[in-house]
This record gives C-alpha cells, structure tokens and sequence, in this order.
C-alpha cells in the first residue's frame, strides 16, 4: 500500500493519471479522485453521490484557503503532516470539512500539549467552537487547576460575563483561597469598569463569601467600592457576616452554592530543588515525588548556581540572581516543567545573591540581597508580560540572607543580615503595594539570619537560620491578623540557609548547613500535631542556598 501511495503521489506530481482539478482561492491542485475519495469521507460524498462535482472536471472549495489544503491533499498521499502553532488554527477546521478525523485528533493533541495559563481559554473556546469535546473538557480543567496564575491572563480579562460566570461557580477550581475568586471577580469589573460594574451582583452570586475570613471580609471585601455601590452585593456580604456568627454545628444548617467548599481534583506536586552549594555552586536540579516518595533529576541549570531566589509562577519556575562561584549575578532563568528546559529571560537591575523572591499580585519581586559589597535594602519587581524589570520602594533595612512570604495580601521580609552595623536581624517589615510602602511589625524573638521562610494556613513561618555561629533549630510563626510571633516545636536538626515550601498542608524544609556540613535530608512540620518528622527519602546531594519550590507534576 505504502508503494502504491507513493507512485500516486509521483504520478500526480507529474500531473499524470490525475482525473480532478481541486481549486482554492488561487491555487489549483491536481488529484485522483479515486485517492481523495479513498482517504476522505467528503470527497467520497462528492464523487459517489447525485451532486454536479461528482462529474466535474474542476471542483472549487471555498471554505478553505489553498496553502491549506495543498497541506491536506499532501498528507491524503502521503499520510504526514506537520502541526505548528502557525497552521495549528487553521488546518483543525480544514481537517473537520473534509472528515479527516486523524488530522483533527493530531490537532487536538498538538494543542493539549500546548496549554498554558495564558493561552487555555483561548484553547477551550477554540474547541467549543470546532465540536473538540476531549480537548473542550482537558482545557476546561487545565483553567479549574491553574485558576490562580489564569486569572492573570488577558485572555481571561476579554471573556464574555457568561463565561467568567461559568469558570467561577465550578466545585473544580483549585485555589489556596476563596480570596482569588473575589479577587479575580474585581479585576475582570476594573479591566472595563464603566460597562462591567453594572455586572457585579450576577458574577459575586457565584463568589463564596462565607468561606472567606472575618477579617478580609472586613477589611477588604466591605470596603470594595464596586461592594459599595451595589445592594445585592452588599446583601451576599450580610450572609457571609451572618455565617460567620452561627456556631459552627448550626453552618451545615445554612445551605447555599456560597457556602459549599470547592472540591477540586488536586494535582499532583513535585518539590524542585535547584543548585545550590555543595559545597561549591552547582548546576544540579532534583525533583521529590511526594506521591512515589522518590527524588529523581531534571536538566541541570544552564550556569551554576546558589544563593538565588526561586519561585513558581504562571506554569514557570524562575531562579533569580544568585552568586556562581565567582560573581553575584543579575540573570534570571526560567524553567518549563512540560518541556523540561531551562532558557533566560530579562536579567535585574542589580546583582543580587542571598535574595528573597515571592510571588505577590502576579508580579515577582527580589527582595535585599548582596552584591559582593553590600548588603541591599533595594526591592525590583520583574512583570511576565512585559519581560521587564523595574524598582519599587525600598526597604527600611539592608538585608542579605533574608526570607520572604507573601501572606493577606501583603509580602514580609524576614531577619536576615544587615552589613551595615554587622548583625543578624529579628526585625520584620512588611510591604502594601497599594501603597508602595514598608513598614515595620513585630520583631521575631530571635535574631535570624539564612532563616527557611513558608507561609501555610495564612501564618508565615521563620524556620532556623543562624544568629553568629550559632545555627538554630527553633522555629516561630507570625499571625498577621493579631501581629504576633509564637514558638512552635524545633526541627529535628540545626539549619540555616534552607528552602522552605508548604504543600498539602505541611510545611518542608530542604537541605541547608548546620554549621559544619550541608544536609541532604528533608524535614516537615504538621501544624495539626505542632510535630516535625524526617523525610525517609534524601536528596542526592548536601546543599545549602538552594533553591526550593512546589510545581505542578507535568502530565
């Protein structure tokens, strides 16, 4: 057969044997109709039935442009064809009219394979629009699951009302907090405020306000303008009020979609380690499977590197300045999961190893720092959209080996080292960028520097780090709603310089030094016990300054 096809294939090349001239736009292709009509249920239809075109020496397709369908006659010859993201949109319909169906699945699978935060929607639409169900139902939970980094799209702030409606009211979305709804809900209103507004009641309907705490309630939710000017929203805001006042046996009793928890089909995660010392800088990258209990490793860095911010935003994690055995650097890396590469983006501003990084309003911000010379007190915000760096205001204090949350809202920068008068810091300050403004709040009990900084259940945790040459195995936490540090229970071992992450409601602390030697062992805390256990699996190496951060499993 294969033979056969590729005689035909010469044959029709050489404009031999060929007995139908197919025509689009401006383009004429020379065919068999016993081939087309072999390969294709439509042109079988054409060339069978009672129609004109069954006798026709010239057949015009006017739905189709003519580059695509050389494309497809080429592929019914040939039976290959090359999907890209410049055909991808137009050979998918192309594919549907002529019925061939293995070109439309090839599509599909080519576009499932390219889901991203920034493009799912477009993608779900695309497939409504084309009768994919598959790929209509993996697009649709790929934007359940990656609601929070979605949001942040434009695609997601062009959608129609009916269909933010339709995101979220879904029990699917995974969120670390109702917060992300309503924050969502406000910004899609801003993006086109004059027109939108008057469309705030029918989308906060499906926002579950009771499952919000009292105080961002309070604080944020009640004074919302877009709440203010609207009574129905004023009125999901009383039942929300009125929810948290019953006993907690008397909720079940106040039944509503609003105070149903999301049940979202969690994804898998992966603890990714990037770099580090060990002791030198290293190129090094590890994966901790949490469901197989395994490390396994990922492509190494393009340089190496420790002493760099890490975070994990919009399906991409970012290893952020750093120092690479000779120099404090100003570059930034960014890793794709799904393609298992690194590749650069937009370097800093300012060199900076021994940074802070967080994720704060879709933005990511390097915190403090060392430059081979000094400590900083300079804080630099990088935008996705843009690939652009730019400064914010800086903090009231130098601090190198300092540790970042993001928690409410607002971002800490916690302890840390200040060159200046050459001491590790208890001090705590927190940034608003509504205001671009730093201020103070309570002080740790201890003075740490190279402390392991997570944030669980909205409480932002200081795990270890050093005060001199005393290594700590102590760990407090700050509660930003009464402003307040407590103790909780020790690690099993001294740490500084350790990552931190939170997952599934644990908090882990990865590798760091105790003083003498860098550890290989991991370690998580329970809030529920107040206990910390030690992780049976071990990375592969000891490091310290590590990177840390939880992704998204690839599928």
């Amino acid at each position: 057969m294969k033979k056969a096809f590729k005689v035909m294939n010469e044959l029709r090349s050489q404009n031999l044997l060929c007995d139908v001239t197919i025509v689009a736009e401006d383009m004429e292709i020379a065919a068999h109709r016993v081939v087309l009509a072999a390969c294709s249920p439509y042109f079988h239809a054409m060339f069978t039935g009672e129609m004109s075109e069954s006798r026709a020496k010239r057949i015009r397709i006017k739905e189709v442009d003519g580059w695509t369908l050389r494309i497809l006659i080429d592929y019914i010859y040939t039976a290959e064809i090359q999907v890209t993201e410049e055909n991808v949109q137009v050979l998918l319909p192309a594919a549907g009219l002529l019925q061939l169906q293995d070109v439309k699945r090839t599509c599909c699978e080519f576009l499932e394979s390219q889901l991203h935060p920034v493009n799912c929607l477009g993608i779900r639409a695309f497939a409504d629009m084309h009768a994919c169900t598959d790929l209509l139902n993996k697009a649709n939970t790929y934007a359940e699951q990656h609601f929070s980094d979605v949001v942040l799209s434009e695609e997601y702030l062009n959608l129609g009302v009916e269909q933010v409606c339709s995101l979220i009211s879904s029990d699917k979305l995974t969120i670390a907090s109702e917060e992300k709804v309503f924050e969502a809900v406000i910004a899609w209103v801003n993006h086109d405020k004059d027109v939108r507004q008057e469309l705030m009641a029918r989308l906060m309907e499906h926002v579950r306000l009771p499952l919000l705490s009292r105080e961002y309630l309070v604080q944020r939710v009640e004074e919302e303008i877009l709440v203010k000017n609207s009574s129905a929203c004023k009125d999901y805001l009383i039942e929300a009020m009125k929810y948290h006042l019953l006993p907690t046996e008397q909720r079940a009793l106040m039944k509503s979609t609003r105070t149903k928890l999301r049940t979202p089909a969690s994804l898998p995660k992966l603890m990714m380690v990037v770099g580090g010392q060990a002791p030198k800088a290293i190129r090094s990258v590890e994966c901790y499977d949490f469901k197989e209990e395994r490390w396994h490793q990922v492509a190494e860095l393009p340089s190496r590197r420790c002493r760099a911010g890490m975070v994990y935003m919009g399906g991409m994690v970012y290893a952020v300045g750093g120092f690479n055995g000779s120099l404090r650097v100003r570059t930034v890396d960014s890793y794709d999961p799904v393609k298992d590469q690194w590749t650069s983006v937009a370097n800093m501003q300012d060199r900076r190893s021994t940074l802070g990084a967080a994720v704060l309003n879709g933005l990511l911000y390097a915190v403090g720092g060392f430059d081979g010379s000094t400590g900083l007190s300079s804080v630099e915000v990088y935008n996705l959209k843009t690939n652009e760096w730019f400064h914010v205001a800086p903090m009231n204090t130098r601090r190198s080996s300092v540790g970042v949350g993001v928690v409410g809202g607002k971002l800490y920068a916690v302890g840390g080292y200040d060159g200046a008068s050459r001491q590790c810091l208890s001090s705590v300050e927190c940034y608003d960028a509504n205001t671009n403004e730093w201020s103070y709040v309570a002080e740790m009990s201890t003075r740490r520097s190279g402390a392991g900084v997570g944030v669980l259940n909205n409480l932002l945790y200081a795990v270890g780090g050093h005060d001199g040459p005393l290594v700590r195995k102590s760990v407090e936490v700050f509660n930003p709603v009464t402003c307040t540090w407590k103790q909780v229970a020790d690690m099993n071992m001294c740490r500084r310089n350790a990552g931190v992450c939170a997952v599934n409601g644990l908090l882990y602390v990865v590798g760091g030094d105790d003083g003498s030697c860098n550890l290989s062992t991991v370690e998580y805390y329970n809030p529920t016990t107040d206990k910390w256990t030690v992780v049976s699996s071990c990375m592969s190496t000891g490091r310290s300054y590590a990177g840390v951060t939880v992704i998204d499993k690839p599928l």
